[in-house]
């Protein structure tokens, strides 16, 4: 796999601050509401947005079970910044709704918590009037791993328009603590999930093959010569095609040539795809 172009953390810094304090700004509302999950993108965009504006940002953790390592992990990050987490768990209507609606799916329970959570957000959000900022990267909104408005459903994206190996690289520069950086990608929806267990492929692989098929915009026939196995190449191009539709996105930071929403749109990019 090809390694991304270099990153520099400090100068990526200072343009996403700006970005934060202008689109707050431009809001009129008073500083940034965040959703903490004890993971890593979330703990980078809650720093980002803390130096940014100057610590008027609110944290909520919104547990559906009690994960030791995620409660440790969400209360180090908020003693790192000293900001105080509202802690809103949400397993007791969670379980109600699932009952109703007998849902055994671990797919479709983790987009009802998703959503479950954005209802909190923003009506805190209204409470504070404050902007609710989004954790989402570059890496999973091109493949779809995020539930439409739910954890996606935010006003701004950040770190939108970073790679998940940029975000890990943004995660040591801001030092965020080392418990986070150091713990597998998890949504938490099972025992012993994994982000790049469910996506069956490694975030240092997908990114390399989304940096080339997105930002070099390579063809799938440019890539294998390139040396990347065909069969992983294909099936990260077709995650992209089936996630077109979860495309349609909040303002996104601009950090590279080609942006989501911005220079890479739906129909020049899906008609590439197929005529290849």
């Amino acid at each position: 796999m090809l390694p991304l172009p270099a990153f520099d953390p400090a100068f990526t810094c200072q343009v996403i601050q700006q970005f934060i304090q202008e689109e707050v700004r431009k809001s009129n509302l008073q500083g940034a509401v965040i959703s903490l999950s004890g993971g890593l993108d979330s703990s980078v965009v809650a720093k980002l947005s803390y130096e940014a504006l100057q610590g008027k940002i609110r944290l909520l953790y919104m547990p559906y079970r009690d994960i030791a390592s995620s409660d440790r992990d969400v209360q180090a990050l908020a003693d790192q910044l000293h900001v105080p987490v509202e802690k809103y768990t949400i397993t007791g209507l969670a379980n109600l709704f699932f009952q109703e609606r007998q849902i055994n799916d671990p797919l479709r329970k983790g987009n009802v918590l998703a959503r479950l959570r954005m209802v909190t957000l923003f009506d805190v959000s209204a409470r504070e009037k404050a902007l609710v900022v989004g954790s989402g990267n570059k890496t999973e909104i091109m493949v779809g791993y995020s539930t439409w408005y739910g954890d996606s459903a935010c006003a701004i994206l950040p770190i939108g328009d970073l790679y998940k190996t940029q975000v890990k690289a943004l995660a040591e520069y801001l030092d965020i603590p080392d418990t986070i950086r150091s713990k597998p990608p998890s949504a938490e929806l099972w025992e012993n999930q994994t982000d790049e267990g469910e996506l069956g492929i490694s975030y240092d692989d997908l990114d390399s093959i989304l940096y080339c098929l997105v930002d070099e915009q390579y063809s799938i026939p440019q890539m294998i010569e390139k040396g990347f196995p065909e069969e992983i190449v294909r099936k990260v191009r077709t995650k992209m095609q089936k996630s077109y539709y979860k495309q349609r996105m909040p303002i996104i930071c601009k950090c590279s040539n080609r942006t989501i929403g911005v220079d890479y749109r739906y129909n020049k990019d899906a008609q590439n795809a197929e005529e290849e």
